[in-house]
């Protein structure tokens, strides 16, 4: 350790004697005029006699002193005193009835053109859009991160909860193996005690038959389903027109009775009847001419 300190006490005395250098001595060839910088000062000074519009200045003197290293009541003696100067300035120029406020009719010439304006406004309007599509862009970042975040964590207690669920299952599927009676009672929590699990409703759907297990679904499987369209038919109505298997070749066999039975001829209609008729009375005045 001593040697470290020895060190440091060699670099302290070397910073004190930087900070010891005398100043630089002023030159010998300086001259000290005093009487000339005063003929230089009257030269350079205003008139006596001037009027005060031509310079325009106010003395005013504070009656009290300043603590100059108060910061805050130097600057309101600043204050007090730009104000002062300034009503008294306003008093003399309205006594003298000379013009000093700006009219209101009067516009000064602008330094920059109105194009270079609306090229200033346009850059400025761009630069504005610019920042808040940046800010767009930032918010939807932010929120497809929280989203993944929110969909990370339900498929993680997801997971979770399918694996204590074939653990349970398993652990219930070894206790039936030894027997079923082994002393540890394993608890398949499917949530069917809060009635989250196959619950039947209380009120079934009109028209639904008690043993029905599709709930009506499958009566309407051909006007919902693939069979649907222009050309689909029912389940029921093929039932009814085919069956429900079997034998069906001997069903559509004609008999004595069917035979005989001419309900289903089709006479056709009214129209087809006329047309017929007026066809064969055609036929009938072209053989008597002949």
């Amino acid at each position: 350790m001593e040697p470290d300190s020895e060190e440091m006490e060699s670099e302290y005395e070397s910073e004190e004697v930087e900070e010891d250098v005398p100043l630089m001595e002023p030159s010998k060839d300086a001259i000290y005029n005093a009487e000339g910088l005063h003929e230089k000062l009257e030269d350079i000074a205003w008139p006596k006699d001037i009027d005060w519009i031509q310079k325009l200045s106010i003395d005013v003197n504070l009656e009290r002193d300043i603590d100059v290293n108060d910061d805050l009541a130097r600057e309101m003696a600043f204050y007090t005193q730009a104000l002062e100067g300034t009503r008294q300035a306003f008093g003399r120029l309205q006594s003298m009835a000379i013009p000093f406020l700006r009219p209101p009719d009067y516009y000064a010439e602008m330094v920059k053109s109105d194009s270079h304006m609306v090229k200033v406004k346009g850059k400025l309007l761009f630069e504005k859009k610019k920042l808040e599509e940046a800010e767009e862009r930032r918010k939807a970042r932010e929120a497809k991160r929280i989203a993944k975040e929110v969909q990370a964590e339900k498929l993680k207690e997801r997971a979770k909860q399918k694996k204590h669920e074939i653990e349970s299952v398993k652990k219930w599927r070894k206790q039936r193996q030894n027997g079923g009676t082994g002393g540890s009672k394993v608890d398949l929590d499917f949530g069917f005690e809060e009635g989250e699990g196959f619950e039947r409703p209380k009120k079934m759907r009109p028209g639904v038959a008690p043993g029905d297990r599709s709930g009506g679904n499958a009566r309407h499987a051909g006007k919902f389903g693939k069979g649907s369209g222009k050309g689909g038919k029912s389940r029921e109505y093929r039932n009814t027109k085919f069956g429900h298997g079997g034998k069906k070749g001997l069903k559509r066999q004609n008999n004595a009775e069917s035979a005989n039975d001419i309900r289903g001829f089709n006479k056709g209609t009214a129209q087809a009847n006329k047309k017929r008729k007026s066809r064969q009375a055609y036929l009938v005045r072209m053989l008597d001419l002949v």
